[in-house]
Formats: C-alpha cells, structure tokens, sequence
C-alpha cells in the first residue's frame, strides 16, 4: 500500500517550483524568464538560499501572455500551401503563369545564316588553338 501512495504521490506536480526550474517549466531560457516574467509573478524563499515561484501564478502569467501576445489567424488559413511560384487556380484556372518569350521579332527562314563571312569563326578559333599559321599567299 506505501508504494501505490508513493507513486502516486509522484505523479503530481509540484506547486512550487523552484528558480531553477521555472524557466524550462515555461520553455524559456533564464535570462528571457528573468526579463519577462520573474518581475510579474511572486517569489518567495525555500531553506537557506533557495527560490521558489507558485506553478499556479506561473500558469495564471502564461495564459495571460498567450491573450495578450497571440496573433489572430484567418480560420482557413494554410499554412504548409507550396512553394512552387507555378500555382494554379484553385477553381480550375490555368495552372502555369503566362510568361512572355524572350524571343526574337524578327522573322528569318530556317536554314538560312544571317551573317555571312569568308572564314567561320569556328575555322579562326581552331586555326588560333592548333597554332597554325595563316598563310602569306
């Protein structure tokens, strides 16, 4: 019968906590606990050099901080929408954005060189690779 009270006994949380626990009670660092919530909430001693905090008025502090600090949401917001920039309508619309081609006017048959010259810029980049040299004739 001692055990089952001890274990039970075990399973309830504290009502004191003490300062080195508080932080990670609220899921803080201490210096964040320090600067935001040990000025707002009681402490008190525990033995010689200990501190303590209620873990009720820590709780009362973080439902307060939650109203305070919660940023309002649409309800049918979605957060994990993808990060494609190629997103359709979602009422059937076209699912690619329309992009204009970057490509040219100008009409030109197929087959057909617009440039025209008596060495290929090829033929001179070989001729300066292989080191040959152009003859003077």
């Amino acid at each position: 019968m001692a055990n089952a009270t001890a274990a039970k006994a075990s399973s309830i949380p504290p009502r004191f906590i003490r300062f080195m626990d508080a932080p990670g009670y609220l899921g803080m660092c201490r210096d964040e606990f320090n600067k935001t919530v040990r000025p707002n909430v009681s402490e008190f001693p525990i033995g010689k050099q200990g501190v303590a905090f209620d873990r009720i008025e820590l709780d009362e502090w973080a439902d307060a901080y939650i109203e305070s600090k919660s940023i309002e949401k649409a309800a049918n917001q979605d957060n994990n929408r993808p990060r494609s920039e190629r997103q359709g309508d979602p009422k059937g619309g076209k699912p690619w954005r329309e992009r204009r081609s970057l490509v040219s006017i100008k009409k030109v048959e197929s087959g057909k060189s617009t440039k025209f010259s008596g060495v290929s810029d090829f033929e001179k980049a070989l001729e300066l690779v292989t080191g040959k040299k152009p003859s003077s004739t």
